[in-house]
Parts: C-alpha cells; structure tokens; sequence
C-alpha cells in the first residue's frame, strides 16, 4: 500500500486546510424517478431525487475525455470543467492515486433530462483512483462502478480485506460537491472525504449509491474529517451508507434521504476514534465519536438493522430526530432507542419525534416529495440560499433545525 493510499486503519495525514467561501445550493426543477425496488445491480430505485438547476452541460465544458488517457491528462489542469460524454465507459483499472488538480469539475448528463451519464469504472481492487489535496472538486453527473457489487468476506477465504480495497475518489482539498452520480460496487468506497489534517466540507447530494457491501468496509462515502451536508440521496444494498472516522472536527447533517430496505448493517453511523486508529483500543484516542451528528427527515426502510450508530462520545452533539422509520426489530415505540438507535447511555444524544412502521414510510416518503417539489416551485432551499457551484463553507450547519417540515 503507497504512502498515499486511505483506509480506515492506513489513515494517511493530508496537507490542507479547510478555505472559506461561499456554498451554492440546489433546488430548481425536480423530477422524480419511480419503479419498482431494486432486484439487481443495475435497477433504477422505486424513489429518486433529481435536480436540474445548477447542473454542468457539455457546452460549459474546457475539455472532453472518452478514455483513460485523456481524462488523467484533462483532470491535472486547474480549474478544468471536464466532460464525459454519455456514451463513454473509461476503465480506470490498476490506476492508483491519479492526481486531480484544485478546482476541477468531471462532468456527465446523469439525470439531466433524462441522461444516464459516462461511465468511469474500475474491475481491480485499486484503493484511491484519484486524488486531489488541494482546491475544490466536484464529481458530477456520472457512473461511478467499482469491481464487485455482491456482498462478500474476504476473511472466509483466508484472505485480509486490505486486499481487496477498492476506492474511487481521495478528496482532501477544501471542499468537494458530489451530485447526480451512480456510485455501486466499491469494496471500500465511493469517496473518501479529508484526512487527519485535512478538513474537507463535502456536500453530497441527490445520488443513486447502491451495492457497496464488502464486510468491514462496503461505504458509498467514508467521511474522514470536515463539515458535511447529505441530502436528497438515494441509498440500498450498503453496508454503512454514511460512514463517520471520529475526529472532533467531522460532523456531518443528513436530511431528506432515502435508505432502502436491504442493508447488510446499521445505516449511517459516527465511529469512535480509538475504534480507527488503536484498533478497537480504548486507551489512547479514547472513544471521541466526532463533533456533531444530525440526522433528521429521513426515510429508513430497512428492517434488519438499526438505521443510526453513533458509537462513542461527540465532542458536539448527535441527533437522531424527526425521521420516518420501519418498523425495528426491537419494537416500534416512538423514540425507543433501543430499536432505531444505537449509542452510548452518557452521550448528549437526542431520539425524537421519529415515527415507525410502513405507514410511516409511505408518509415520509410522501413528505419529502412534496417538500422536494415545493424547493424547485420556490427556487430556493429551505436555509440556503442558490450560488454558483463551486467550494464550499458549511461552518453554519451545528445550528441547523431539527424540526424542519
């Protein structure tokens, strides 16, 4: 494994810090995919979110790639707007670590009137793609497929996951937009978001990120380090879809998203740092789980497994409020902790205001359509007001609202 390589127990120390500057913001025109649940790896979701406002054309692009050649070259110039066109598969196998210069947009019409995006792909365990450790990116637009969609174990054959680590995106410059993307079959992750002396603000929003679920890993988004807003996802078949490392200084707000039935573990979790960095030790870096976790308005459809672990102490707060839950295992009180949350009995978290059962899908389901299409008829967000795309300052979101809609 290079020096530059990120995994959760190889943790590598970036080299930025986080910039400020202002945040652009979706709303716009919606559209809004139906059908029937995923049955495979390449099935559209029974609900997603999509947006057209602020999206990258062709027209806007510098530059266009078709293969692997041409896109390493157009993505380490700076400031690049690089298009892939619909039409293009680029297979990235046995890259690791291609650079990504500051403030460089890769492009593509997924979900822009009716597109189904480039295809950049990889079929090796290659951890980290690409790389950027400066300025900001933003990954737009595209099919993102790793090597294996299926849910595995390494360990049964005799193997170590570090092995069989597939990583798409190292991002740890300033900040980073991630939108309208299909990210499946990462072994590891999507993206990788910040490093240790890295705070990278991510915002992520309206993707289809499905079938990443290698045990021990199997994240469509690993969130080192940083500020974060996710919203307006769609998310099935992960094994974590929303996976926090532990440092004070990485939080992270999640609203308005979709989580399908069929996940392999809980759903969205902030991890304790000693469980990272001393290898399940609790001495050391102790059991320091972030700075804030919000989760609210959201939809949890899976039965199997809590949808929220946060799995130590937040510098901060976590909150776990407001959401639209199936019914749990252990029982479909309003609030019952023990079913839809997992967390420490010492920790300032706060579970409330959750509703549970079908019926409480199919109305949060509901909800977040309206509320969608009540974003794109006013042309604004709810706290946000709409910017030209580009890095991002989510300093603000401790104070958001828990009881929004």
């Amino acid at each position: 494994m290079s020096e530059r390589s990120v995994s959760r127990r190889g943790f590598l120390v970036g080299a930025t810090s986080v910039g400020t500057v202002g945040m652009a913001s979706l709303s716009g025109c919606m559209a809004i995919w139906r059908g029937t649940r995923p049955q495979s790896a390449t099935d559209r979701p029974s609900l997603q979110f999509t947006s057209q406002r602020h999206r990258i054309t062709e027209s806007m692009a510098t530059t266009t790639a078709t293969d692997r050649q041409t896109l390493i070259q157009a993505v380490s110039t700076p400031d690049a707007i690089v298009w892939i066109p619909e039409s293009a598969t680029i297979d990235m196998t046995g890259s690791v670590g291609v650079p990504i210069a500051p403030n460089v947009t890769i492009a593509s019409n997924r979900a822009l009137e009716g597109g189904s995006g480039g295809l950049i792909k990889t079929t090796g365990y290659d951890n980290g793609l690409f790389s950027q450790h400066s300025g900001w990116a933003r990954i737009t637009g595209l099919r993102l497929h790793g090597p294996r969609f299926d849910r595995f174990e390494p360990r049964r054959g005799g193997y170590d996951e570090v092995d069989f680590e597939a990583l798409g995106f190292s991002l740890q410059g300033t900040s980073a937009i991630i939108d309208h993307n299909e990210v499946a079959g990462w072994t590891f992750a999507g993206f990788a978001l910040g490093a240790a002396t890295a705070q990278t603000s991510g915002w992520i929003h309206h993707n289809w990120m499905h079938h990443n679920q290698m045990e021990h890993y199997g994240y469509p988004m690993e969130l080192y380090n940083g500020v974060h807003l996710i919203e307006w996802n769609t998310f099935d078949y992960n094994r974590h879809s929303i996976a926090g490392f532990g440092y004070a200084t990485n939080s992270y707000e999640a609203r308005f998203n979709v989580v399908g039935p069929h996940a392999s573990l809980h759903s969205f979790d902030m991890h304790y740092l000693g469980e990272n960095l001393d290898h399940l030790g609790r001495t050391g870096r102790g059991i320091r789980a972030g700075g804030f976790v919000n989760v609210h308005h959201n939809v949890f459809e899976l039965t199997s497994y809590p949808a929220f672990s946060i799995q130590g102490i937040p510098a901060q707060f976590g909150r776990f409020c407001n959401n639209w839950c199936a019914q749990q295992r252990d029982g479909d009180r309003d609030g019952d902790s023990g079913s839809v949350a997992l967390f420490p009995r010492n920790a300032d978290i706060r579970v409330t205001g959750n509703k549970h059962g079908p019926a409480a899908v199919d109305l949060g389901r509901n909800r977040l359509q309206e509320v969608e299409a009540g974003l794109a008829e006013a042309g604004d967000s709810a706290r946000m007001r709409m910017a030209a795309p580009g890095p991002l300052d989510l300093s603000t979101l401790e104070t958001a609202n828990e009881s929004t809609g």
